[in-house]
């Protein structure tokens, strides 16, 4: 007995000692915004070194607010990697909070101050308390332990792709009026209000620094926008390749000139261009996670996408026919049902945004040719992409099962390969009829990628005994991203907005 009562001690010792690091750890980030205040003499990179960590926090309790949703709702899914466990959290976490902020909007401007603070003073002494011992054991740092696994090719990808990264951040729409912000991110007014709002909450705490304020903003596209973007793409590229090839084609992206081209032309397209991924990989997770309640999240997905535009609501009939039809045909019409209920929130909410919206809509056809040319900029622009279309040629060849000797070393699996073909169709359909946005810029550019992906895929798996040369050519195509990546304009762009003694002169008077 008295042991029993020492491992309980023990136990206990443990859980305060975890909730007081918690605690002090969660509130220190929370007060970043008293803190940056003393930071407005400071020079530029300072103050975006402060603004970022806030960002990653909040980055943090979208995964917590997503664990917890699975949690109460007893969602246990089948995942294919551990990142695919995050990537998954962070959206659902992020996408739960932007409708909940949207309840606060509706407050008083001089209750959303309280309704702000208290809320997340509230979360972060529930998030701090380890309820379950599990809690303690699972952080969110541990599930980046694939990381311990990687080899030296892997590790010097991910250095160059992190550094790559950073040091494509455009030059910034630098206004200090955040309605000329909005106007300039979103000039046609296509985006719901909805988005704006949960906008104006996050960062409420930064609304009486104008400049740090729109300077979050801003990040907010790059950051959020792209880095879900690029991680999305890693998850979804681990359901064909291996983690190595997902890897190169990640750094592809980044890589490429378009990359820095596209967000210097349209900021914006960090969000609009990038949904059409998520709304794929959201199928694709719901169909391998082996679970209904997986259709709770591809439902809020679509109506995340049609919060960006209306139009995007096209998606939601297509992916439920489409998946219960075919893609869950081997579950029973139980099974289904159940999966189609789920989706029944998301669904309400796309269909409200319709409503709200219906007056604004614009419907564009003439979107082809542009596609087109489009299509044959990024190539040229990137060498590694000259390789896309013998993959789709090839991907075609496999989906209607002609690849004979083809695919005799590298196969895929089937089903997420009619999945894909359905999807990119959907896709390119939806964008010359609908949405122009939604099959250009970055859209393309995680298309081409992927497609140049799969002959190399082929030459591995036909050399898989040879390592020597599997890493030579591995070393080959790390250079062709390089050698066309545009490193040294990156680096003078960002030079330009954080290393000149007067860097604040970029801030627009209005």
């Amino acid at each position: 007995m008295e042991d029993s009562l020492a491992k309980k001690s023990d136990f206990l010792k443990i859980k305060y000692k975890f909730f007081i690091n918690r605690l002090v750890i969660y509130f220190s980030f929370l007060c970043i915004p008293i803190w940056v205040q003393e930071t407005l003499g400071m020079n530029l990179l300072f103050q975006s070194g402060i603004l970022l960590a806030y960002m990653f926090f909040m980055g943090g309790q979208w995964y917590l607010l997503g664990k917890e949703i699975d949690h109460r709702f007893k969602i246990y899914y089948r995942a294919n990697s551990s990142m695919e466990r995050i990537v998954y959290r962070i959206i659902m976490g992020s996408i739960a909070m932007m409708f909940l902020f949207n309840i606060f909007s509706f407050l008083p401007e001089s209750l959303i101050s309280y309704a702000f603070w208290g809320f997340f003073s509230i979360l972060g002494v529930f998030y701090s308390w380890p309820t379950r011992g599990k809690i303690i054991e699972e952080t969110m740092m541990s599930q980046f332990g694939e990381i311990r696994f990687l080899d030296s090719f892997e590790k010097t990808i991910l250095i160059l792709s992190c550094l790559t990264f950073l040091i494509s951040l455009p030059e910034l729409p630098m206004f200090q009026n955040i309605s000329a912000l909005k106007i300039y991110f979103d000039p046609q007014a296509e985006v719901s209000g909805i988005f704006w709002n949960y906008l104006s909450i996050l960062y409420y705490p930064f609304y009486k620094l104008p400049q740090l304020y729109n300077l979050i903003w801003s990040f907010h596209f790059y950051f959020i926008g792209l880095g879900i973007f690029i991680l999305t793409f890693y998850c979804f590229l681990r359901y064909f390749f291996s983690r190595r090839l997902s890897m190169l084609g990640v750094f592809a992206v980044l890589s490429t000139w378009s990359f820095s081209r596209v967000l210097g032309s349209d900021y914006f397209s960090s969000i609009s261009t990038t949904t059409s991924l998520i709304w794929l990989w959201s199928i694709m997770w719901s169909t391998r996670s082996n679970t209904y309640r997986s259709g709770l999240f591809t439902g809020l997905a679509c109506s995340y996408i049609t919060l960006i535009n209306a139009l995007n609501i096209v998606l939601l009939p297509l992916g439920l026919f489409f998946c219960y039809k075919y893609f869950l045909k081997e579950k029973t019409v139980w099974y289904r049902k159940q999966w189609l209920k789920y989706n029944l929130l998301g669904g309400i909410i796309a269909l409200a945004v319709l409503v709200g919206r219906f007056d604004q809509i614009t419907l564009s056809f003439n979107h082809l040719h542009t596609l087109v040319s489009m299509l044959a900029d990024f190539v040229y622009r990137k060498a590694f992409f000259a390789i896309a279309p013998i993959g789709f040629f090839l991907s075609l060849l496999y989906f209607f099962n002609r690849s004979g000797w083809i695919f005799t070393y590298a196969s895929f699996d089937r089903n997420k390969m009619q999945e894909l073909i359905f999807g990119i169709s959907t896709i390119i359909f939806v964008g010359i009829m609908f949405n122009p946005t939604f099959v250009s810029d970055f859209s393309l550019i995680w298309m081409l990628a992927f497609f140049s992906l799969i002959p190399i895929e082929w030459i591995f798996q036909s050399i898989s005994r040879l390592r020597s040369k599997r890493n030579l050519i591995y070393a080959m195509y790390i250079l062709v991203c390089l050698l066309d990546s545009h490193l040294e304009t990156r680096f003078r762009i960002i030079g330009k907005m954080f290393l000149e003694i007067e860097s604040l002169k970029y801030f627009i008077q209005l």
